[in-house]
């Protein structure tokens, strides 16, 4: 069987992470690269091994016309993703999109709409879900050590470090519960397997002027879909001389005990019964884009999925909407409507 043709769309996000799985993969190859848009810098990604014998293309359309790929990766300024997205669906390709997929309900609705109606898969970079702590989590949850959840906390802080100009501006940036909260929710859904009915959140900027729509901190409080809650902190207000770029963390409060998993210190412990919570050992990272790849090759469910991709993006948007009214938003998309 010939490797899946595959392009590169696009010069800001993870696409790296993509580019550094298929790297070795005899099922799968980089064949072309283009921007998303006129003038993109996407020399981030055009020197990575994996692109060594891609052609370059001027601009995505006339890359798709020519080289009738099979998987399309887009990664560029976040109010690229849909369109550029939309028209890979339509000529055919598969898509890994960075996230979040759009900025809007309408927009999201026409990509689904792009994806069902051509027969394609579409997921979104989800790395969180890949990383040895969140996933020793979810193997202590499913086992059902600590009964079934009762309230989730989860946490994303980052470094302000240096951010896109254009990460002040609405309408390409979107805000960072979209951009940075779409992991929390990922990684809460990911462990726990709830849904969320609705959300009330807040969102602002207190010390980045110089990017006004750039909210540097975001909280959530969402309904789930068992009855309990979840709780949802973002924030890039992390101290710049601290150890690591990110400070992940969930806590999941059970009916017989609780369990967390930390990023920055790289561990998960459950405490049930015992005095002190118990290290869990943890796997290998996942190679979650090398496993979406020959999932379309040989039919296996992988896991990362197209129902979960738009799902999130989705809830995001809700949860956008409910900081920007200053009301509880139901949240009526379930993970049903998105396969």
């Amino acid at each position: 069987m010939d490797p899946l043709k595959a392009v590169i769309i696009g010069g800001f996000g993870h696409a790296g992470r993509v580019l550094d799985e298929i790297s070795g993969m005899p099922e799968a190859a980089i064949v072309g690269q283009s921007p998303a848009y006129a003038g993109e810098d996407i020399s981030a990604f055009t020197g990575h091994p994996a692109c060594r014998e891609a052609e370059y293309f001027d601009e995505h359309t006339t890359m798709l016309k020519e080289v009738k790929p099979d998987v399309a990766i887009v990664s560029t300024r976040l109010d690229r993703i849909p369109e550029v997205s939309i028209a890979a669906a339509e000529a055919g390709c598969h898509l890994i999109c960075e996230k979040p997929m759009a900025l809007d309900h309408p927009m999201l609705d026409r990509l689904y709409q792009a994806v069902t109606t051509n027969g394609v898969r579409a997921v979104s970079m989800l790395s969180m879900r890949s990383e040895p702590h969140f996933r020793a989590a979810r193997r202590v949850y499913r086992s059902g050590a600590i009964g079934e959840a009762v309230q989730v906390n989860g946490r994303k802080s980052y470094k302000w470090g240096t951010r896109p100009q254009w990460f002040g501006d609405r309408s390409l940036y979107g805000g960072t519960i979209g951009w940075v909260g779409i992991h929390a929710l990922d990684f809460v859904s990911f462990i726990t397997g709830l849904e969320f009915t609705s959300v009330a959140a807040t969102q602002g900027n207190f010390c980045h002027p110089e990017r006004p729509d750039c909210q540097d901190f975001c909280g959530l409080v969402l309904s789930t879909s068992n009855g309990g809650c979840a709780t949802v902190s973002v924030d890039y207000l992390r101290p710049a001389n601290a150890a690591t770029h990110g400070d992940d963390w969930v806590r999941v409060v059970g009916t017989k005990g609780v369990l967390e998993a930390s990023g920055s210190r790289a561990e998960c412990t459950v405490l049930t019964d015992g005095p002190q919570p118990i290290p869990v050992p943890l796997p290998d990272e996942a190679m979650l884009y090398r496993d979406f790849l020959s999932s379309l090759r040989d039919g296996h469910e992988s896991e990362l999925t197209q129902p979960d991709a738009f799902m999130l993006t989705s809830t995001c948007l809700y949860a956008r909407d409910a900081a920007e009214r200053s009301e509880v938003v139901g949240i009526t998309r379930r993970r049903r409507d998105w396969s």
